[in-house]
């Protein structure tokens, strides 16, 4: 009868299987990309090089992302707890963490937020709320098989003192293990045993939930923003490689001279008046002196190619052409239609990442004294869209012509409540003003 793995086992599996993945992912996205060759010859022929040439549009497709989700904070009704919330996301610096989520989750599908209180002292210190983001591939989320929305137990390892440390989070306690090695020279899970400063290496779980929030691009999805673009970013690095080397060896004219044996040809050099006198014997062509000049290589056939590939990383990310490539001046309108898919992209990252950023509000605020209800609290997002001012102006005019209240369209466009509050007070005055001087 086979044995049931254990939940250290599963999580240390689980944590490092997904080390050289996440790796390799980070590494394309900062543009550490290792040059790929088609067959082992040219590998070898191509060692010697010191010069390694990229271009990095991995980064670009997910930086077009994040420039369209950006969370500014949280709204509620229930103004206490609206007011320590908006204290927190600045003291915390939260907006940091935000970022951090948004990256991690385009670039590995998945990221993780930790939201815990310090203990609290004797002589006062202590008892604060800290929230920090936690890279994706030092965590692990386990969801239960009959419903994969609700977490089992979530994990998390890291370095400490020379050695490992690996902790498991359950609702009702936490399991702590430790190792004599660093983490990334450990190959089985029995390098783990029960931390001795804790009895059982266990501790209760005085907050009664797991701390730490886990954001997926989708559920049980290991695929990045980056998945499908590694292989051609490594076929466009090539051809940009092939390109400078061509350039190097032959975009410049190369000239050639049949002379002679035993004719020194040190003064066929190039130069301004420069006058070569070549000698010839009847072993020349037609007994006359050959000379000629090789085909430069043409450089536009790999910036076709490299073009080529651009546009299939713009259809594959849903990212604008105008964004890998040069597209001209555009209207507003076109602008709009073609940056639409990536807007609708970002628009289901908000869905997706607002569900657990209400999650991780609601626990904060809980840790500050603030019961609220998670659905009471509303993910503020930037507009994901292109904004042009002018199409803008006329879309709210020809709403109001059609009778939908400003309110509701700066509420539909991502306004926050003060925004709109600010904005019909302004309006209400400038009623007020036209009437006074209408009655004089």
């Amino acid at each position: 009868m086979a044995t049931t793995p254990t939940d250290l086992q599963r999580a240390f599996d689980a944590l490092k299987g997904k080390q050289s993945r996440y790796a390799l992912l980070n590494d394309f996205y900062r543009g550490r990309q290792p040059l790929q060759y088609s067959t082992e010859k040219f590998r070898n022929d191509f060692s010697a090089l010191t010069a390694r040439w990229s271009e990095n549009w991995a980064a670009v497709v997910v930086d077009a992302l994040l420039d369209r989700i950006s969370l500014g904070g949280f709204n509620l009704e229930n103004e206490p707890a609206s007011k320590s919330i908006a204290t927190l996301w600045d003291s915390l610096d939260l907006s940091l963490d935000s970022d951090d989520i948004a990256r991690d989750t385009a670039i590995c599908s998945e990221a993780f937020l930790m939201v815990e209180k310090t203990t609290a002292k004797e002589d006062g210190t202590g008892g604060e709320v800290r929230v920090f983001a936690n890279p994706p591939h030092l965590c692990h989320a386990q969801y239960c098989e009959d419903n994969p929305r609700e977490m089992a137990w979530a994990a998390k390892w890291f370095d400490k003192d020379g050695g490992a440390c690996l902790d498991i989070y359950y609702s009702d306690h936490i399991a702590h293990y430790v190792a004599s090695k660093p983490r990334n020279d450990l190959q089985v899970y029995t390098a783990f045993t029960s931390s001795t400063e804790f009895e059982d290496g266990e501790e209760p779980n005085e907050y009664g939930r797991i701390p730490l929030f886990h954001f997926q691009r989708e559920r049980g999805s290991r695929n990045g923003e980056l998945t499908n673009v590694i292989p051609l970013q490594n076929a466009l690095n090539k051809l940009f490689a092939d390109m400078m080397v061509s350039a190097e060896f032959g975009a410049a004219p190369q000239r050639y001279a049949i002379i002679a044996a035993g004719t020194d040809s040190d003064d066929l050099a190039n130069g301004p008046n420069k006058v070569w006198r070549i000698p010839f014997d009847a072993e020349a062509p037609n007994g006359k002196p050959a000379v000629g000049q090789f085909e430069a290589t043409q450089l536009k056939n790999f910036l076709d190619a490299i073009d080529h590939i651009a546009t299939k990383i713009a259809v594959i990310t849903r990212t604008p052409k105008h964004y890998l490539l040069q597209q001209g001046d555009v209207s507003g309108e076109a602008l709009i239609a073609m940056e639409a898919p990536l807007s609708r992209k970002a628009n289901k990252y908000t869905e997706r990442l607002g569900v657990t950023w209400r999650q991780a509000a609601q626990f904060i605020l809980e840790l500050s004294g603030h019961v609220v209800e998670v659905n009471d609290i509303e993910p503020i997002w930037e507009d994901v869209r292109t904004v042009q001012p002018l199409t803008e102006s006329q879309i709210r005019l020809n709403n109001t012509n059609a009778g939908i209240p400003i309110e509701v369209q700066l509420e539909d466009e991502g306004q926050t409540e003060d925004e709109i509050a600010r904005i019909h007070n302004v309006e209400q005055d400038r009623a007020e003003r036209e009437s006074d001087i209408g009655s004089i």
